[in-house]
């Protein structure tokens, strides 16, 4: 097994034992309908196998599996019986105990400011992970062509910080594109949601339409993106219509945040980005320190308040 996975595993395992006694992992077997009746193979020989006695993921035998499980567990099971036992349920029951420790993770650990916890709806998260598969699975799973593997996977995940719960899962392709599944994600935000995305998804009209759903936005900035104020005297025709382009200034950043020292920050509260959509938000200009110059990167949809 590769080395980062394993010790990953490993720490999963630990998480798992830690968090979730059997009783609770059979609770959620018994309501994701993994387990409907007495029997020897229960959630916790499926944890088992796929955790703890799989050191090989995907590829040990299920004669291998089927020994280890009567050696470990003390249950007799043939290769195809277990095999049987390798259905949707068995996946629906996995995904349920991954979702409740993180679920429960994220609710022992934060410590969220009351403003937060009263003013958001919901906490969007929303990122993904990619990791190479075999040559094999370049057909369903095509790569993102950054190693010498055709294949790869990506999962998006986007889950509430202040419930725990999981909002929207995909596992697809390591090509896809992180933009556009942030687009069909947008399906599900509700007024009062703040969302959390990184510059993968940055989009706009994505921004656009949580600004139009009545919920709120942080973001990183794109260098490329143009940024405006209002002009305080913009230019009319003769009969006092505003000639359209002398409504707004753009600003020229690279002279704006040469004049920043280390760790300061500029907030624009009336600012409006991008040269066709002009809209309105919040600028945060922030020099890292960490950075050889400054940047102007983050920003979020203004307050109602």
């Amino acid at each position: 097994m590769n080395r980062i996975l394993s010790n990953e595993l490993n720490l999963f395992a630990q998480e798992l034992r830690a968090c979730l006694s059997p009783a609770v992992l059979q609770e959620i077997a018994k309501r994701v309908g993994f387990v409907k009746r007495k029997s020897k193979y229960q959630a916790n020989e499926l944890i088992a196998l796929c955790v703890w006695l799989s050191q090989e993921i995907g590829s040990t035998s299920l004669i291998q599996l089927s020994s280890r499980l009567e050696a470990s567990m003390g249950v007799s099971m043939s290769a195809e019986g277990l095999n049987q036992r390798f259905n949707q349920t068995a996946v629906a029951c996995l995904r349920e105990v991954f979702r409740t420790l993180l679920a429960q993770k994220l609710c022992a650990n934060q410590s969220l400011p009351d403003t937060l916890l009263s003013r958001f709806k919901r906490i969007r998260i929303l990122d993904a992970t990619v990791f190479q598969l075999p040559d094999a699975f370049a057909c369903e799973y095509q790569g993102s062509g950054g190693s010498s593997n055709t294949a790869g996977v990506k999962i998006q995940l986007e889950y509430d910080l202040l419930s725990g719960q999981f909002l929207n899962v995909h596992v697809g392709p390591g090509k896809n594109n992180d933009k556009t599944y942030g687009t069909m994600c947008l399906k599900t935000v509700e007024a009062g949601d703040l969302c959390l995305r990184d510059l993968g998804y940055f989009d706009l009209g994505d921004l656009q339409a949580i600004n139009e759903k009545k919920a709120y936005y942080i973001s990183r900035l794109k260098l490329n993106t143009r940024i405006y104020i209002k002009n305080p005297a913009p230019e009319t025709f003769k009969n006092g219509t505003l000639k359209k382009h002398t409504e707004y200034i753009q600003l020229d950043m690279a002279q704006l945040m040469e004049g920043l020292t280390s760790g300061e920050t500029i907030e624009m509260h009336e600012a409006y980005i991008g040269h066709t959509q002009k809209l309105p938000t919040r600028v945060i200009i922030h020099h890292s320190s960490f950075n050889r110059r400054p940047n102007a990167n983050t920003f979020e949809k203004p307050s109602d308040s």
